[in-house]
């Protein structure tokens, strides 16, 4: 429809927004560019537009987390991790989220550890079992 493909635009204009904010670090910016464009995607935004809702929720989380609010980033990764369509190193960005909040937030040094290990190995990466 006409309504929906202007909707669209004005979700891929919010998109650029949000980057140009991050890239200059105007990072509250750039956090309510990225949560427009998430408010206007459509219930069926993995399906319809997969790749803008990626971009969008992956930004948002990586704001987020520039921005110390990491229960908002935690759902923004939850999201997107989520998605059993889309191929690990995609989701790279909400990963990469999440460990920064668990090695430099929480100090969770061996759960980050874990994460990474179940990563790569979803990447299918294999490592020999220690002792």
């Amino acid at each position: 429809s006409v309504a929906g493909m202007a909707n669209i635009d004005y979700i891929k204009l919010n998109l650029m927004a949000a980057e140009k904010a991050r890239d200059i670090s105007a990072f509250v910016k750039c956090s309510d560019y990225a949560l427009k464009g998430i408010r206007m995607l459509p219930s069926d935004k993995w399906i319809s537009y997969p790749e803008t809702t990626l971009k969008l929720y992956s930004l948002a989380a990586e704001v987020e987390t520039f921005l110390g609010h990491y229960s908002q980033m935690e759902i923004y990764c939850d999201e997107v991790l989520a998605q059993k369509s889309i191929p690990a190193l995609r989701k790279k960005d909400a990963y990469l989220a999440k460990l920064d909040k668990m090695a430099n937030a929480d100090l969770r040094y061996e759960d980050a550890i874990y994460l990474c290990l179940a990563v790569l190995k979803d990447l299918g990466c294999r490592f020999p079992r220690g002792r």
